[in-house]
C-alpha cells in the first residue's frame, strides 16, 4: 500500500503578471515548486511524487529534480487545461505503475508550506476511512 503524492504545478499564475509561472519563481535562491516537492520527499510515509506540470516546462522541472536530488519524483506528466484535467493525467500515469490500495494525496504545488502533520494526517484519516484520493 503505497502513499503516492500528486501534486499539480499545471497552472500559468496569469494574475501574477510574471513571465514566469508562480510556481517556478524562486525564493531565497529555489523555485517555489521544490519546496513543495521537498515537503513530501522528505515525509518517511511518502513513497512516490508525481507532478502534472504545465506544458513547456517538464524540462526544467526535471532538471530541478536531478538538481536537488527529489528521488520520489518518479514520473512528471503533462498538466491539462485546468486543475481538473491535470488530476486526471497525474491519476491516469500513477494507475499505469501503481495497483491495489494505493492512497494518492493530491496537493497544488504553490503550496509549499504543508506540513509532515497535516501529511500524516491525511494519510491517516484516508487509511482510516478508506478513501482513495483526498
Amino acid at each position: 500500500m503505497a502513499n503516492i503524492a500528486l501534486l499539480i504545478a499545471g497552472g500559468t499564475g496569469a494574475r501574477m503578471h510574471q513571465d514566469i509561472p508562480k510556481q517556478f519563481l524562486s525564493v531565497n535562491d529555489k523555485p517555489v515548486i521544490v519546496y513543495t516537492i521537498e515537503a513530501f520527499q522528505k515525509h518517511p510515509d511518502i513513497h512516490a511524487i508525481y507532478v502534472a506540470c504545465l506544458d513547456g516546462w517538464q524540462d526544467i522541472l526535471q532538471a530541478y529534480v536531478k538538481q536537488f536530488n527529489a528521488t520520489k519524483v518518479k514520473k512528471i506528466v503533462r498538466g491539462g487545461r485546468n486543475g481538473q484535467d491535470s488530476i486526471r493525467n497525474g491519476v491516469y500515469a500513477i494507475a499505469e505503475d501503481f495497483e491495489g490500495d494505493d492512497l494518492i494525496l493530491v496537493h497544488d504545488a504553490i503550496r509549499p508550506m504543508v506540513s509532515a502533520d497535516i501529511i500524516s494526517d491525511n494519510i491517516a484519516k484516508c487509511r482510516k476511512h478508506g478513501n482513495a484520493i483526498t
